[in-house]
């Protein structure tokens, strides 16, 4: 049985094909802002460490958190990113006890996640803080990417609202497809048109 011989394809039908492939293998990452605006009552010193989907407290001194003077305050997590805001109440678990050097229960619910390899920039603006709040961690390689906040309250007596507004310049992994996808969408544009290429 004979089968009929593909017409050779032309130099510029040669380029289209791979340009099409190229295509399907290579997209640009999506730019985005995450913001984490974070509200907390503050005793002593206390950190917020950020990392992926999880918050974590990690009180230095005095009162952890939300607990002092007889307070059970949460704290609050406003996140916003493309046009979409979420708000959670955090009531932090403290295993250890709830004053001096004490680490919370790990919060895995932060939405949007924080994805400190991904960031292009991070600020992070006082709103409310009668001590000092800075970052104390930016994220890279030899920390695991993880972003640390520091809530300093100690050199005043008592405790006292913090508010501080985190920004965060970031491309959307959720936003990329998988390089399974990538093939597939190069492969099959390639395909299409070797078929309307000969049978023309």
């Amino acid at each position: 049985m004979l089968f009929p011989m593909t017409p050779p394809l032309t130099a510029a039908a040669r380029q289209a094909a791979l340009l099409l492939l190229l295509c399907g293998l290579v997209l640009p990452a999506a730019a985005g802002t995450i913001t984490y605006d974070i509200q907390a009552y503050i005793d002593g010193r206390s950190l917020l460490i950020f990392s992926g989907y999880t918050l974590q407290w990690h009180n230095l001194s005095f009162t952890v958190p939300g607990k002092h003077d007889g307070h059970n305050d949460p704290t609050i997590i406003i996140a916003s990113a493309n046009s979409s805001t979420v708000t959670a109440y955090w009531y932090p678990y403290w295993p250890d006890g709830e004053t001096g050097d004490q680490y919370s229960y790990e919060n895995t619910s932060l939405n949007p996640p924080f994805h400190g390899y991904a960031y292009t920039g991070i600020t992070l603006t006082a709103v409310q803080a009668r001590g000092s709040l800075t970052i104390y961690q930016m994220p890279g390689a030899g920390n695991n990417y993880t972003l640390i906040l520091d809530f300093d309250d100690e050199a005043v007596g008592g405790s006292a609202w913090y508010r501080g507004i985190v920004t965060v310049g970031t491309f959307d992994p959720e936003a990329i497809p998988e390089p399974g996808t990538f093939f597939l969408t190069g492969a099959g544009a390639l395909l299409v048109f070797l078929y309307r290429r000969l049978n023309r």
